[in-house]
């Protein structure tokens, strides 16, 4: 039977890495059954405008598609720090998003949101898992979201890769807008998000988790992309996708490519020399 957790206000995800720094998980092949939730949550004008800054999306009637995120994000990190989660939180790698819209949300929507765990599988690098996130105004759920989540182990050559679609059509397209990513992209968007994780925050906290440098959040480079392609993308009945393919190092440049075409957009993010591809983001409606 599943265990429901209604919260009144967002966990203290400061606290929560602090608290991970001391666990490191289970070799559990379950997941626990458990589902967060937050109801009437009003969305605060400072913080959205600050979001929208960071990720320069412009500050309109409708909230940024993944806006939405921002709100589970929190409880996600609630599921994934609780007692009987099979996978340890730090070091855990975002490699995989998609999220439906459908319809546009407004700072008047009072948002109903639930999170739970699903799909604990192999992957080759170790083991994954689906964070499920949904969104309801009055009863009738208007956002999706999975974000996937890897933790490194075990190697599991024989596991099915989740591939992102064939780059072929952007051969033909080759330019498009540069963004210098700064040292400080990281904390930037963690004040906006309230994701600490130390693999985003700073060389010196994220060398221990295995990475040379800070990494720039996965969601950031995502919002980046959708804030570039804004004014080619449909408010309802959006479905987006990305593919986390490579961190971006902090600092580093970074170049957005995109063939357009009937009813889906295809994009690719990569260094500024075309040869290291970061992400992959497939936007249909």
């Amino acid at each position: 039977m599943t265990k429901e957790i209604a919260l009144e206000q967002a966990p203290d995800l400061r606290r929560i890495y602090a608290a991970a720094l001391r666990r490191r998980g289970s070799t559990s092949e379950t997941l626990p059954d458990v589902r967060y939730s937050r109801a009437g949550i009003r969305v605060d004008v400072d913080d959205l405008v600050a979001y929208a800054h960071v990720c320069r999306f412009p500050v309109a009637g409708a909230l940024p598609p993944t806006y939405p995120h921002l709100v589970a994000f929190p409880l996600q990190m609630a599921v994934m720090s609780g007692d009987g989660f099979p996978l340890p939180l730090l070091g855990a790698v975002h490699v995989e998003n998609r999220i439906e819209v459908v319809r546009p949300l407004t700072l008047d929507d009072p948002l109903d949101v639930s999170v739970w765990a699903a799909d604990l599988r192999p992957h080759r690098r170790g083991r994954q898992v689906d964070l499920v996130s949904e969104v309801s105004v009055h009863g009738d759920v208007v956002w999706r979201g999975t974000s996937t989540y890897l933790s490194r182990g075990t190697e599991h050559p024989e596991a099915p890769p989740s591939e992102p679609p064939s780059t072929a059509p952007l051969e033909r397209v080759t330019a498009g807008p540069l963004w210098r990513l700064g040292e400080g992209t990281g904390r930037a968007y963690a004040a906006v998000s309230g994701d600490w994780n130390p693999i985003h925050v700073h060389a010196l906290t994220a060398r221990p988790l295995g990475f040379p440098s800070a990494i720039a959040h996965g969601m950031y480079s995502y919002a980046r992309v959708l804030s570039s392609l804004g004014p080619r993308l449909p408010e309802v009945g959006l479905t987006s996708r990305v593919w986390f393919r490579k961190p971006v190092r902090l600092p580093s440049t970074v170049r957005l490519r995109t063939a357009f075409e009937p009813a889906r957009t295809l994009s690719v993010l990569e260094n500024a020399n075309g040869d290291v591809e970061h992400a992959v983001v497939e936007n249909t409606w």
